[in-house]
């Protein structure tokens, strides 16, 4: 129960969020500041419809998430990424509850238009009567696949896609504006490893992103759907790793049946050091790269302690497991280190703390990420890491 008023508590979770410095422009603050959250979350007490915290409002018999409200503070930083102004036309691919429909609303005003695509019929039908209820009864939902877009009101200003997607779907590249901005949470490794891109459309068939932020999202569903490949090494512990990457499973769970074997790298890292993307670096180091997930009964014996800070980056030979460590050294200082489990064990955790001294002495920071159509030739891409997927070819490179 709370005494404090709906107007209240959407204030404080404003000032949270100005807190953390995730508002740069005062637009997006306003819309939040007018979005009433509650009236899209029935039966959710006032204090957690505008808590900073995911509210899953649908979940699969297995109790995965189906939907949810997402974290309003990576809320939050897509809008910026999104940069959505009066009068544009904007799609929405994932509506959900319908809350952040009503953001991208108050940011395209009056002469702007906001259309939103959910895949559960009733989903659709209770964002609709959330937004009508809320005032905003002039967004459009449709029931449908966002991968296939909406064409009957392309082209768009701006795409936001709210849900884990694994490829930029072709409707998107055809609906977005010649000058246009899609801002997608994409999955760049099978482990799920992922990041909100804001693509600017520089030219035609050539997508160049601005930003990338670290998220996780419920994946898509329908024609874009992707399932990664999970193996479970032990109770409370499970591997996410890439479909293509050859792996003796029988192996890797004996893996944890071996000592672990660790070192500690003699680098350190300071809180206020960009190292968000040191996983993505891995990942375009040519590794064979995973995610190792433990739970915190799994955390609490000891065996088992990847750094949290990149959800568990482990590396893998098909065989033996090497995870990054933390250690604390000071209040805002920490020490790298590795932990290996497996038959070469000694040779994963070399291999692996090599790769963190080239990172450290490199110091990447931000990804720049150009996307073109499928069919494009290797010599009209840029130097970089690739990706292929079915309906586009990413490109990574990284900046210092």
């Amino acid at each position: 129960m709370t005494t404090r008023t709906p107007e209240q508590l959407r204030d404080a979770l404003v000032a949270d969020i100005r807190r953390w410095g995730t508002f740069r422009t005062g637009q997006v603050e306003a819309a939040f500041r007018a979005v009433p959250r509650h009236l899209f979350l029935p039966g959710v007490d006032l204090e957690t419809a505008y808590a900073d915290q995911v509210v899953v409002t649908r979940r699969a018999p297995d109790g995965t998430a189906l939907s949810s409200a997402s974290l309003p503070d990576l809320v939050a930083a897509m809008l910026e990424q999104g940069d959505v102004h009066t009068g544009h036309r904007v799609l929405e691919i994932g509506t959900a509850t319908g809350i952040n429909a009503a953001l991208l609303a108050e940011l395209a005003g009056p002469t702007g238009h906001v259309t939103t695509i959910e895949i559960d019929e009733d989903l659709a039908a209770s964002a609709r009567s959330a937004l009508a209820t809320a005032g905003y009864d002039q967004v459009e939902v449709i029931h449908g696949d966002g991968a296939a877009g909406y064409p009957d009101g392309a082209r768009y200003d701006r795409i936001m896609i709210t849900a884990g997607a694994w490829d930029i779907a072709a409707a998107w590249w055809d609906q977005l504006a010649a000058a246009g901005r899609l801002v997608v949470p994409l999955r760049l490794h099978g482990s799920g490893l992922t990041r909100s891109l804001a693509f600017d459309a520089v030219e035609p068939g050539r997508l160049v992103s601005r930003s990338a932020l670290v998220c996780g999202f419920v994946p898509l569903r329908g024609a874009g759907a992707h399932t990664g490949r999970t193996l479970t090494l032990a109770d409370g512990a499970a591997l996410r790793f890439d479909d293509h990457d050859p792996a003796d499973e029988p192996a890797l769970r004996a893996a944890l049946d071996s000592p672990p074997h660790g070192l500690w790298t003699g680098l350190t890292i300071h809180d206020h050091e960009p190292t968000a993307h040191l996983d993505l670096w891995l990942v375009t180091a040519n590794t064979q790269f995973a995610r190792l997930a433990v739970d915190t009964t799994a955390r609490h014996d000891g065996q088992l302690t990847p750094a949290r800070r990149w959800a568990g980056a482990t590396i893998h030979d098909g065989s033996t497991i090497a995870y990054i460590t933390l250690r604390p050294l000071a209040p805002d200082t920490d020490e790298l280190g590795v932990t290996a489990h497996g038959p070469h064990a000694t040779t994963l955790a070399a291999q692996l703390t090599d790769l963190l001294h080239h990172w450290h002495k490199e110091r990447p920071t931000e990804p720049v990420i150009t996307t073109h159509p499928a069919d494009t030739p290797d010599d009209q891409l840029p130097a970089g890491y690739r990706i292929d997927r079915p309906n586009s070819r990413l490109t990574i490179r990284w900046q210092s």
